[in-house]
């Protein structure tokens, strides 16, 4: 049975990115359980592996962000992909130039407290007509993992732990 919260875990730069350039709307992937292994090896939730499970992407951020760790895999995969995005916003004509180029200065001189990771809590109820069930093919795992493509600011809390 679905719960009737779901997380997602972001970085506080993407936050600020969708604010500032996206009209504050927001994409995320998210799930139904905020830790996956908490759950019964049973139940279908636990099916999703740590590279999406919430709680073990929060996390792997929070270490990394602690420690200062300029390998950090997850920081690496967050500004390339958002130096991607920016670029291809612009070619859509949903940015100007400027603004890409403005995204894509503030992903290379962010500081780790930028990256820092941000709990995302969005009430089932507020987007149950506009979540989108991941297709198994680009699913982590087995288990379910869910996208929200035009996330208002008003649907979400945040939580920093």
């Amino acid at each position: 049975m679905s719960g009737p919260i779901l997380y997602s875990t972001n970085v506080f730069l993407k936050l600020i990115i969708q604010q500032r350039y996206r009209q504050d709307i927001h994409y995320v992937w998210c799930s139904e359980y905020f830790d996956s292994k908490a759950l019964s090896p049973y139940q279908h939730g636990a099916l999703v592996p740590a590279s999406s499970n919430p709680v073990d992407i929060y996390r792997e951020l929070k270490r990394d962000v602690e420690s200062r760790d300029r390998h950090s895999a997850k920081i690496e995969a967050q500004k390339l992909s958002f130096e991607r995005l920016a670029i291809d916003w612009e070619r859509r004509g949903e940015i100007t130039q400027r603004e890409k180029e403005e995204i894509i200065y503030m992903v290379n001189h962010a500081d780790f407290a930028d990256w820092r990771p941000l709990l995302y809590i969005i009430p089932r109820v507020l987007v149950a007509n506009r979540l989108q069930l991941v297709p198994i093919t680009q699913r982590a795992g087995f288990g379910n993992e869910y996208i929200i493509s035009d996330l208002k600011r008003s649907e979400f809390d945040i939580i920093e732990l």
